[in-house]
């Protein structure tokens, strides 16, 4: 897909200022290209300048994610046409809630900054006694106790057992049973 020109962005923009279109105006900020942006803002006629401002002023009032593509076109905005706004009284009171909004914005800033970095430090913590831990922790020894190798252990230590009685009795002479209790026949 080919970005948009600055000449298609500049038509869009401005209809979309014209026709009060959130959508359009918000796929028109999207636009990073700092050529578009400048060649952009720079058409825009002083009333466009006005409802581009108030337009911002809502966005960054509503949504603050937006605001990561509003600034480098509020930026223009302002450097461009900050003699006009300041001309015309209904944009101070928009000045007013931008800086506000601007103000307000910082000063959450250097408390998230605080808890960033005490959280980054309690987890850094955390992990170091994990390590620490895992040096001095035993190894650990799995047995393996099957039933069916126990089973064949006393088997041969019976068998063991059985061989080395059969070498103490030597030869059995007169047996009249066997060991399992039937008769032995005899010629």
């Amino acid at each position: 897909m080919v970005p948009p020109s600055a000449d298609s962005v500049h038509v869009l923009l401005k209809q979309a200022l014209r026709a009060d279109d959130n959508v359009s105006l918000l796929t028109c900020l999207y636009n990073r290209d700092e050529k578009v942006i400048s060649k952009s803002i720079s058409l825009l006629t002083p009333a466009d300048v006005v409802k581009l401002l108030k337009f911002f002023v809502l966005q960054i009032q509503s949504r603050g994610a937006v605001l990561v593509c509003l600034l480098p076109w509020l930026q223009t905005l302002l450097s461009r046409h900050m003699s006009s706004i300041v001309s015309q009284e209904s944009s101070l009171s928009l000045l007013n809630s931008l800086y506000q909004l601007i103000d307000a914005r910082a000063s959450t800033f250097k408390s998230a900054l605080q808890l960033s970095t005490t959280l980054d430090y309690l987890f850094s913590e955390i992990a170091d006694d994990e390590a620490d831990d895992e040096e001095f922790a035993p190894p650990i020894i799995y047995e393996d106790k099957d039933t069916d190798d126990e089973e064949s252990e006393v088997d041969a230590m019976e068998t063991d057992g059985e061989e080395a009685e059969e070498q103490e009795l030597g030869d059995v002479t007169d047996a009249s049973e066997h060991s399992d209790g039937s008769e032995i026949m005899s010629d």
